[in-house]
């Protein structure tokens, strides 16, 4: 099993914190990104698989097959975003976490 939608959240945060200290020693604030949360789409009402990130008070929709913003803005922060979603299996655990979801929402269904 892939990981969690919390285990992607932390791992970004982290690859956030890391890229943004390396270029802006003097002004990081990390505690900007103890709330950054990455949600699925309800397969329900979304046509596209898509993941939600909300960092603050940003948030943007990325589709899980391209990886292009779908709406909203992440600000400066949405470059490192793009680079950690096409970093290693990212993108496969998304669209794994988004494919439970789906299967979790049928089930329920089902025992309605």
């Amino acid at each position: 099993m892939g990981r969690t939608l919390n285990e992607l959240s932390n791992s970004l945060k982290e690859f956030i914190t890391e890229n943004r200290d390396a270029h802006n020693a003097n002004d990081m604030k990390n505690y900007r990104y103890n709330n950054l949360k990455i949600t699925v789409s309800d397969p329900r009402t979304t046509k596209i698989p898509q993941i939600i990130i909300t960092i603050g008070m940003s948030e943007a929709s990325f589709s899980l097959m391209t990886g292009e913003k779908l709406s909203g803005g992440l600000g400066p922060d949405e470059r490192y975003v793009y680079r950690w979603m096409e970093r290693g299996s990212h993108r496969d655990e998304l669209r794994e976490a988004y494919r439970r979801a789906e299967r979790q929402i049928g089930k329920a269904q089902a025992a309605e």
